[in-house]
């Protein structure tokens, strides 16, 4: 399951999702979503909070999302979640192979706002209107 969150504006994204991208997540959620994104910016950045999370089960869609063809206008990705997960990201390392170019952090599940700040680190942030 995989769930935008309200936190997302502009070219920052971010997905809650429970460790298994489904196809239906992948075509409906987040390409659409990321496709709005780059129509109005040139880069987009991702961060995904992993919940509930047991297993890492990534199914055929987590590799379409690899071998996209608009990955190459993702140039971070922040990836949120529990001890279980930092476990699992250290015995598997390939998860995020084939993201090349891209700056993949892993942040603990209390450091949620240490990792949205990362990804808006050097964006350029629109005057306000007087």
């Amino acid at each position: 399951m995989l769930d935008r969150m309200k936190e997302s504006s502009g070219s920052i994204l971010g997905f809650r999702f429970d460790g298994k991208l489904s196809e239906i997540d992948y075509t409906t959620i987040l390409i659409p979503d990321l496709e709005r994104a780059m129509s109005e910016n040139r880069n987009v950045r991702l961060l995904f909070k992993i919940e509930g999370f047991r297993s890492w089960r990534p199914g055929e869609a987590w590799d379409d999302f690899r071998q996209w063809p608009g990955i190459e206008r993702v140039d971070r990705i922040a990836i949120v979640g529990g001890e279980r997960w930092r476990e699992w990201m250290n015995h598997m390392p390939g998860l995020f192979v084939g993201f090349n170019g891209i700056d993949v952090r892993y942040f603990p599940e209390n450091r949620l706002r240490d990792a949205w700040g990362w990804l808006r680190e050097g964006l350029l942030v629109p005057p306000q209107a007087a």
